[in-house]
């Protein structure tokens, strides 16, 4: 099976002139509002099994890329704030090039290939509001596509037999049908051979080169053995 990659959150930039939107709280630039912690270097790490990779170009708290324009979350509380033909162009430039990029490389593959998975990359906080999250890696799916929940049991499978310390839950820390990428997509192609898995990655395993290394050499491996991927 062919493998696409995305990664939403990969990067803390805030291009100009939406810099002075973090006036006083240029702290946040670097934490996880603003991007997906180690989410990029996992991706990148990844990509010599991907037919192509696409990564957004900015950060979330300027619009994030993993919403539907009609989620309320889309734009931060320091954006939201901004004129309605600001924020239009903050879709046409950053939002709908990714999205769009993305989505014609999926259906060149399916129409290519048949079947494609489309693993889109993120990471989440060790602790959220207090609440400790100690899985180190979650699988998210939708449960009522058949071929996406095989696909992610077989997946887990093979990881935790390479490592059977391995704490790896599905549709956690967050459910597979809430509003995503993946989600949107589904709804686009429907059951054209498009297979849409989110992989969410605790930080804490991805703070350092050697931990980022032994996560993809880990998640690389598992999908080798589940017939994924080039190579």
């Amino acid at each position: 099976m062919r493998l696409l990659l995305s990664c939403e959150h990969a990067f803390p930039a805030l291009p100009e002139p939406y810099v002075q939107l973090l006036t006083g709280a240029r702290h946040l630039l670097h934490s996880h509002r603003s991007y997906d912690i180690g989410a990029a270097p996992v991706c990148r790490g990844l990509e010599g099994l991907a037919e192509a990779a696409f990564y957004g170009e900015c950060s979330r708290l300027l619009i994030d890329l993993n919403r539907s324009l009609h989620h309320r979350g889309v734009f931060s509380d320091f954006s939201k704030h901004l004129p309605r033909a600001a924020r239009a162009e903050v879709v046409a430039r950053y939002y709908t090039p990714f999205r769009n990029a993305v989505l014609a490389a999926v259906e060149e593959i399916i129409a290519r290939d048949g079947e494609v998975l489309h693993l889109s990359v993120h990471s989440f906080t060790p602790v959220l509001l207090g609440v400790v999250r100690s899985n180190d890696i979650g699988l998210l799916y939708d449960p009522r596509r058949e071929g996406e929940g095989d696909l992610a049991r077989r997946w887990a499978a093979a990881m935790r037999s390479l490592d059977p310390h391995l704490s790896l839950r599905m549709n956690h820390p967050y459910r597979g049908v809430a509003d995503g990428h993946p989600t949107a997509l589904r709804r686009r192609c429907g059951d054209r051979g498009y297979l849409g898995l989110e992989l969410e990655i605790n930080q804490n395993l991805v703070v350092d080169d050697r931990g980022r290394s032994a996560v993809v050499a880990l998640l690389a491996d598992g999908l080798r053995r589940c017939g994924i991927g080039r190579g």
